[in-house]
């Protein structure tokens, strides 16, 4: 992707983010501001560091957006009171028996934990593989049981990001995907060192 392609890409972005204050200036915290620092963080990396591919530079966007997202999901539970609440046969009643279980405000706990990783570019693998379960829920319960045309335009892309960032680090997740891996435990509980995905196992 050219230069100019990618200037006109980030001007519409951030254009898409600031229309977000036009629904509700709590729908610009959520989605509308991560998507604009996105932007932005992604143009000081590529300044900063010549040569950086497309590849880096779209997860840069995808990595704040979705840092800044979360993060802003986490402070809204704990510290405001704009919480959404949802008006719907099933998942209302979800949603409420997530906080009498107490999940909830764990969920929100790790959605805070996630996001502090993936903005300051720290074990950014891990982290979406932790905020995984929750994504799925997101997508399904906004996709498919309350079908709403915010949640239907919400759901997708919650998924969508994590599943575009972790493609963005597949390297980090292949020792994850061998077929046969050997057990391999750290030294303290008896394992060997230099054990590899590919190392030897039982056939």
């Amino acid at each position: 992707m050219g230069s100019g392609a990618k200037l006109a890409a980030g001007l519409i972005l951030v254009i898409a983010g600031l229309a977000f204050n036009l629904l509700s200036f709590d729908s610009f915290l959520f989605f509308g501001l991560p998507l604009i620092a996105g932007v932005l963080v992604a143009a000081y990396n590529s300044r900063r560091s010549v040569g950086r591919t497309t590849a880096e530079q779209i997860a840069d966007v995808l990595r704040i957006y979705m840092g800044g997202h979360l993060l802003w999901s986490s402070v809204r539970y704990w510290s405001t009171d704009m919480q959404p609440v949802i008006h719907h046969p099933i998942g209302g009643p979800f949603v409420a028996s997530l906080v009498a279980m107490g999940a909830f405000p764990a969920i929100k706990t790790i959605e805070g934990i996630v996001a502090l990783l993936l903005l300051s570019n720290r074990f950014v693998p891990l982290a979406l593989v932790l905020e995984m379960p929750t994504a799925v829920t997101i997508f399904y319960l906004n996709t498919f049981v309350t079908a709403r045309l915010s949640g239907v335009l919400t759901g997708p892309p919650e998924l969508g990001v994590n599943l575009a960032l972790m493609l963005a680090y597949y390297q980090s997740y292949r020792p994850m995907l061998a077929m046969r891996p050997p057990v391999a435990p750290p030294a303290l509980f008896g394992g060997k060192a230099g054990v590899s995905p590919a190392g030897n196992r039982p056939r």
